[in-house]
């Protein structure tokens, strides 16, 4: 019959293969559907491999657990967990695997780390004597002449690495003046010249005006005159502009009067480009040298080095109030030293933080230790709160919006703004008021969490007598400023906490214990499919055994003092995981297709929804529902090749080559929901180009992030793998259109 159609009809290769699929289920035609017999067979033949491996499989979680219980004993690498969330955390996660495996050495570690949960807590010892602020102090200059030496050696590589770039700066400066005099003559071939330079400056505001300025002129949007004038005022100081970066950021910060004589220019014309800059948020202030104000680049995050120096400068000058005596002249002599070493970094601008951050962190401790001895009378009720509240007043003025709004407030009701305003005394007293109050409110709530670790808005609302109401408007406006993070749950309530890097101790304690939950899952799954193995199990053992794999790979990166834990046990298990990976792969591999003999007649009437949920065990991977047509969205298209890496039957790619017409017809709402890199890298396209392209480019090789989706429908099957896995916006760039009908196929067919 299948041969009859073929020579009367040209059959789609779609059609042709749901004919195939059609008479094989039909008994009509003969071909390599697994009989159940073969099925059975595959399966025993699985178990029988599967025997002596499991046993070393299901054993090596004990045994890991009991070397890694051993080494928490010998090291107390529990006491060293800093942030109780996390602790917290890895004791659920030890009690939740218990509940399904209740051995030993899991309840061993589970009690190590109860107890330092339990050490952690706070006890009433009563009051304590004020802790010697000169012991605390002591170290203070030895961190400073390391972070001197560090800083020291900064500027040294910063100047190596200005005395490279002054050779190209020259050469910079020259071509400058060069087409400052051509562009008198021919403006086009300047701006020509500007732009073959501009690719060195890489200054973005340049880049587009040459763009759109060409683009203008093409389109017949200015004229020969306005275009000259444009080269000759615009253009040229846009350029001097993109110098005047390129050197602050190769040469370090510069005064202007550094940067005319680098530049080969007046002081006026860089005072004319650096006052935009200074607009555009460019460039800033970091310094002065005699009267001269030293110029940076504007970073786009200040190190965390830079940061916790201002801070420690500024706590300082709280702690110097409040002491005398010797200790008083070290921390005033530190205090010069660490305001020249804030000004060195802030004109450094970007550095390597690796070398300081040990440093840091022991300063950041020195003044911390400092500022809580000064406050640090144990009592209860009122003095407790006391302590919180000035504490609290110290962490909001660190943050700077409280100091400068205290600093310059009162301008708004001593002078009057530029339409002539002044503010009211009374309502600036109000204002004010308000403002603190939110301020210290927020320190208090910092400062808990970081003590105590992630909390609830009710815990915090217990804790500070502040109503949940107002506590929820804290948090939503701190998480906003990225102050706080979300942790999770508890109790149905978010977890709300500070941003935190965990250490080499707490890593290990919260991989451990995901891996130890994980794994007691893992094992009883496995436990009862090796016993009861039947061929629709084939996936949930891949699962399990997947899952042993991940976590020895895991255990095997996971380090203590730079060693590995157990690693003999890692080794040994090795072998046999993978085996018995392949083995279960190899069986699935195998039966894919096994599916019963059914006649025409039993799929005439059934809609395809219901044939595939009562076939399905049956069926194996492969759906009853085998064709369909893959819609690509090229505007939600990240170019990752998820689809292609996940394909089972090898039918869709990622080809080499770029529709560049395409990126003109996405709309802004589908640019605003791609990744900010990609959707400025279509708007810069768009903006650059002088026409709208109308040809394809064909790539020499992959081009990851870009090309152009293809599917084979001869190999599809419809599985929508490719479509759950796409990470695109919204649903993803790919969609099943299911456009044909199972019974209507089936009755196409028989009738014709």
């Amino acid at each position: 019959m299948s041969q009859g159609i073929e020579q009367e009809r040209q059959v789609p290769p779609k059609r042709q293969r749901m004919l195939d699929m059609i008479m094989v289920l039909g008994g009509l035609k003969e071909e390599a559907a697994i009989p159940l017999s073969k099925v059975n067979e595959e399966i025993a033949t699985l178990k029988t491999e599967l025997a002596p491996l499991t046993a070393e499989i299901l054993a090596f979680p004990d045994k890991y657990l009991k070397a890694f219980l051993e080494t928490l004993e010998k090291t107390q690498l529990v006491k060293e967990i800093e942030d109780e969330s996390i602790l917290t955390e890895a004791i659920e996660n030890l009690e939740a695997a218990i509940a399904k495996d209740d051995s030993e050495v899991l309840r061993g570690i589970l009690g190590l780390l109860q107890s330092a949960a339990k050490e952690a807590e706070p006890e009433d010892q009563g009051p304590q004597e004020i802790p010697d602020i000169q012991e605390i102090i002591k170290p203070l200059p030895g961190i400073i002449d390391a972070f001197e030496t560090v800083v020291d050696e900064y500027e040294t590589a910063r100047k190596a690495q200005a005395e490279a770039a002054s050779k190209q700066l020259e050469n910079l400066a020259d071509e400058y003046i060069k087409i400052e005099t051509l562009v008198k003559d021919d403006p086009d071939a300047a701006l020509s010249e500007m732009q073959k330079l501009g690719s060195k400056t890489r200054y973005g505001p340049f880049m587009r005006a040459v763009g759109q300025i060409k683009r203008a002129k093409k389109e017949g949007r200015v004229s020969e005159e306005q275009f000259t004038r444009l080269v000759r005022d615009n253009m040229l100081v846009e350029f001097r502009r993109g110098i005047i970066m390129f050197t602050l950021k190769n040469m370090g910060s510069k005064t202007a009067l550094q940067l005319a004589e680098l530049l080969k220019t007046s002081p006026e014309k860089i005072q004319q480009a650096i006052i935009t800059m200074f607009h555009r948020n460019d460039i800033e202030v970091v310094g002065l040298e005699g009267d001269a104000p030293i110029l940076a680049r504007v970073l786009s995050a200040v190190p965390e080095t830079t940061l916790v120096v201002k801070k420690v400068v500024q706590q300082l000058r709280s702690i110097l109030k409040s002491i005398e005596g010797e200790t008083a002249d070290i921390v005033k002599n530190s205090l010069e030293r660490l305001n020249g070493i804030l000004e060195r970094l802030q004109i450094l601008g970007e550095y390597d933080e690796t070398k300081l951050a040990d440093n840091a962190k022991i300063l950041r401790d020195i003044a911390d230790k400092s500022t809580e001895a000064l406050l640090s009378v144990r009592a209860t009720g009122d003095t407790e709160k006391l302590r919180l509240l000035i504490s609290a007043g110290l962490e909001a003025f660190a943050r700077f919006r409280l100091k400068i709004t205290l600093e310059k407030g009162e301008n708004l009701v001593t002078g009057a703004n530029v339409y002539g305003e002044q503010l009211d005394p009374e309502t600036y007293k109000r204002i004010m008021d308000s403002y603190l109050e939110n301020e210290v409110e927020r320190g208090t709530i910092l400062l808990l969490i970081r003590e105590h670790g992630a909390m609830t808005v009710e815990e915090l609302a217990e804790k500070t007598d502040i109503p949940p109401s107002r506590i929820l408007q804290h948090v939503l406006r701190m998480k906003r400023d990225e102050l706080l993070t979300i942790a999770g749950e508890k109790h149905g309530y978010v977890l709300y906490d500070v941003p935190r890097t965990p250490n080499e101790a707490e890593v290990t304690i919260q991989t451990i214990s995901n891996l130890a939950k994980d794994l007691v899952m893992a094992k009883e799954e496995l436990e009862t499919l090796v016993e009861e193995l039947e061929a629709k199990d084939i996936g949930r053992l891949v699962n399990a055994l997947e899952a042993f794999s991940k976590a020895r790979e895991k255990m095997l990166k996971t380090t203590v003092g730079d060693t590995v834990i157990a690693k003999d046990v890692l080794d040994s298990v090795e072998e046999k995981i993978k085996t018995a990976l392949a083995m279960a792969y190899r069986t699935r591999a195998r039966i894919p297709s096994t599916r019963p003999k059914v006649t025409i007649d039993d799929l005439m009437e059934v809609d395809v929804p219901t044939v595939m949920e009562e076939y399905q065990d049956m069926m194996g991977y492969a759906p009853l529902l085998g064709f369909g047509t893959i819609e690509w969205d090229r505007s939600k298209c990240l170019g990752c090749k998820s689809c292609e890496l996940s394909c089972p039957e090898d039918a869709i790619f990622l080809r080499p080559i770029i529709d560049v017409e395409s990126f003109f017809e996405f709309t802004d709402d589908a640019l605003a929901k791609l990744p900010s890199n990609k959707a400025l890298f279509y708007r810069t396209v768009r903006s650059l180009a002088v026409q709208k392209p109308v040809e394809k480019i064909v790539l020499d090789r992959d081009a990851p992030g870009f090309g152009t989706i293809e599917v084979d429908l001869w190999l599809c099957v419809a599985c929508r793998t490719c479509v759950r896995r796409c990470p695109g916006p919204e649903e993803g760039a790919l969609e099943l259109d299911l456009h044909w009908s199972l019974p209507d196929v089936v009755k196409h067919f028989t009738e014709a």
